[in-house]
């Protein structure tokens, strides 16, 4: 078993651990530390994933950017790549997909050039102190990130106990720019 294997299998056991009651109350403060962010209120195209499973609650986060007024974006899985699509409408727009993660439905499928991308917010299964991600291994993000704007923001979004001291990246991983949890917004040095 690989390292990288090991902080998977640790930090995916301690998401595990927190109960849907603990799961939800963490995934709203996150939720308004994201909201009240300049990375969030400056943006105007804005990519979230939407949460599967245990992961931090993001249809919140979702519908407060709809809110606001700014463009929605939501990826879209297809040959081991991300296509960033627009959307209007979560509820209508919106099916399971690939893995059961919610994605755009056919019909919806709008797609939008990276480079059009202000703020990503990604996923991660761990995350270190430095902005090193490790996510499930599909390699999705590694090739999507390096797509957009040099001065877009990559926010990783986590619950605390998802951090970890430090991950050895690969030449291929990209670096948040900055990191949210229910702790805290951490600004990688």
């Amino acid at each position: 078993m690989t390292d990288k294997q090991k902080v998977r299998n640790l930090a995916l056991e301690k998401r595990m651990e927190l109960g849907a009651i603990q799961r939800s109350a963490k995934s709203a403060q996150i939720l308004n530390k994201i909201i009240s962010l300049p990375e969030f209120n400056n943006s105007s195209t804005i990519m979230v994933y939407l949460s599967y499973k245990d992961e931090v609650e993001t249809i919140g986060i979702a519908a407060e950017t709809l809110k606001a007024g700014k463009r929605l974006l939501i990826p879209y899985c297809q040959k081991k790549m991300i296509i960033a699509c627009q959307i209007t409408d979560i509820e209508n727009d919106v099916l399971p997909g690939m893995f059961g993660i919610r994605e755009p439905r056919l019909d919806k499928i709008r797609p939008v050039p990276p480079q059009e991308i202000d703020l990503v917010l990604v996923p991660g299964l761990a995350f270190d102190y430095h902005g090193n991600r490790i996510g499930f291994g599909g390699g999705y993000y590694d090739r999507f990130l390096p797509l957009l704007r040099d001065d877009a923001k990559i926010l990783g979004i986590s619950f605390f106990c998802q951090l970890v001291q430090e991950i050895k990246p690969e030449e291929h991983d990209c670096k948040m720019s900055l990191l949210v949890t229910e702790n805290g917004v951490i600004y990688p040095g």
